[in-house]
């Protein structure tokens, strides 16, 4: 397997450490479907990585990780923190993009979705808080479609009230 930047690891390290926007359901809890939800920051895998899988350690070591190749630019075939290395693979294209494998030698696999970090807040604090059905019924993109329409809708509402409320100030 290539890399997509051209090595073949990589060490990671974040300049300052910012919470794991990070919502799991109990591990026995899903079958099927999304096991959580998961807001980077950015979409630099080397940074990311390392974050989300030292808060997944109630889950198990983490050894592996399958992410989507067009939503993460820059996918090294390992990613070393500490003395931890996680080996990273991709889906290829026309695969659901916005998930997220994770790999554990000790509990098996978790599928997360993965809500892109330029996400509107309220969009995604929807998707961290909302129940992913548990027969796979939603696809990572139409969970962010919806997410997305009803932060709009909101916003919108939002805007009528105020626009509403100047007009009533006026008159």
């Amino acid at each position: 397997m290539e890399t997509t930047a051209g090595h073949p690891s990589a060490n990671a390290q974040r300049s300052s450490p910012l919470p794991v926007r990070l919502s799991l359901a109990p591990y026995e809890a899903v079958s099927g479907g999304f096991d959580g939800a998961w807001w980077p920051y950015s979409r630099n895998l080397i940074i990311e990585l390392p974050c989300l899988v030292e808060a997944m350690d109630e889950a198990g070591s983490i050894t592996r990780v399958i992410v989507g190749i067009e939503s993460w630019p820059d996918i090294p075939h390992q990613v070393t923190f500490g003395e931890h290395t996680v080996t990273a693979g991709w889906f290829v294209s026309g695969h659901e993009q916005n998930e997220i494998v994770l790999c554990s030698y000790l509990k098996g696999f978790r599928t997360i979705l993965v809500v892109p970090p330029t996400t509107a807040p309220g969009a995604a604090d929807w998707l961290m808080s909302t129940p992913v059905p548990v027969d796979g019924s939603r696809t990572a993109t139409e969970l962010l479609a919806i997410a997305t329409a009803r932060a709009d809708k909101a916003s919108h509402k939002a805007a009528r009230k105020i626009l509403a409320g100047d007009v009533d100030q006026r008159g």
